[in-house]
């Protein structure tokens, strides 16, 4: 009897240890309207170790930046108006991150201006500072991750996670952030300063340059704001040609 059961104990499956194997998933981290591509994905150039799961967002310098989930800030910097394509500069980046439920948080790198301090309770979606290019940076981007609360230093291990309607986008990915639609509160994400708060809420309508979409096109949502974006330019630019044309003739 007892080598029976010796047998049928050792023929029995193993049972996996139990871990949490849910993916966060977080809101696009740019302002709503706004279109951007993904200009560095996982590990490769500056993305490993700790930044293994980051992501680049090539941006111009002033973009809104907002809270990709609710939260509580835990860490922000805004004083340091350094930045170089050296590593050397890491120490001087500004930065923010931001403490969500199950024991993750997001980092936010880079910034030109932080508009929130450390005990600060922010809402998905709400402006926390503007794009820059300080720290160790080559060119004016957002760097944007996921990670462990393991410490609490500025930068925990990253851990893989999903963006909104994207998955995890590859390199070369447009992102469009989501409408802005009619609430009261979206123009604050681009209203803290008057030049700022005149800019439009989408890009540019000029095309995007070789390599800086997807393979498979560009995804769901990216090309309707777009194209909204260049309607609203024709329709400003036609008025502007009409008040012109009517001074004139007055």
């Amino acid at each position: 009897m007892i080598l029976p059961t010796l047998f049928l104990l050792a023929s029995a499956p193993a049972v996996p240890s139990a871990r949490n194997t849910v993916v966060p998933e977080m809101g696009v981290p740019f302002a709503c309207g706004r279109v951007f591509p993904v200009s560095q994905g996982h590990d490769t150039g500056s993305h490993l170790q700790n930044d293994t799961y980051a992501w680049d967002f090539r941006m111009p310098v002033g973009t809104p930046i907002v809270a990709a989930q609710d939260g509580v800030v835990r860490m922000a910097r805004g004083d340091s108006n350094q930045g170089a394509c050296d590593p050397k500069m890491a120490q001087y980046a500004n930065y923010i991150v931001i403490s969500h439920e199950g024991g993750v948080e997001t980092q936010y790198l880079h910034f030109s201006a932080v508009v929130v301090k450390a005990g600060d309770k922010v809402r998905k979606g709400q402006l926390i500072g503007y794009s820059g290019n300080t720290g160790w940076s080559c060119g004016p981007h957002l760097h944007f991750k996921v990670a462990q609360t393991r410490g609490n230093g500025w930068n925990n291990p990253s851990v893989p996670a999903l963006i909104s309607g994207y998955g995890d986008p590859v390199r070369d990915t447009l992102v469009a952030a989501p409408a802005c639609g009619n609430t009261g509160d979206m123009p604050v994400m681009a209203a803290h300063d008057a030049a700022r708060g005149s800019e439009p809420l989408a890009p540019a309508s000029a095309p995007p340059r070789e390599g800086e979409q997807a393979a498979g096109g560009i995804p769901a949502g990216a090309k309707a704001i777009l194209e909204r974006a260049a309607s609203s330019a024709g329709r400003a630019s036609d008025a502007a040609g009409g008040s012109r044309q009517a001074s004139r003739s007055e």
